[in-house]
């Protein structure tokens, strides 16, 4: 299981306060562009996703994190560590 400070992308509060007002803009384009959709429920998702990374340190770019399949345990009954192979090794 991952450790709460490794899910979350901004750890200190200047970087959660930059992320706050960062989604003030995309959230004043979305009410002022009401009456073009297109336009405000993409602003208005991305000003909800700053808010929320603001209030929880949360990192929206998360979503797109692959999750980690369960390793099979192998005939002794301890987990695999698998590790990619090096194709170009350093000198």
């Amino acid at each position: 299981m991952r450790r709460l400070a490794a899910a979350s992308c901004s750890r200190s509060r200047s970087e959660r306060v930059l992320m706050a007002l960062a989604g003030i803009f995309p959230a004043a384009l979305s009410l002022n562009s009401l009456d073009q959709p297109w336009c405000a429920i993409p602003a208005g998702v991305c000003a909800t996703f700053l808010a929320i990374g603001a209030i929880t340190g949360w990192c929206p770019t998360q979503l797109l994190n692959r999750r980690d399949a369960h390793t099979p345990t192998n005939t002794r009954g301890y987990d695999e560590a698998r590790q990619p192979i090096d194709t170009h090794p350093r000198p």
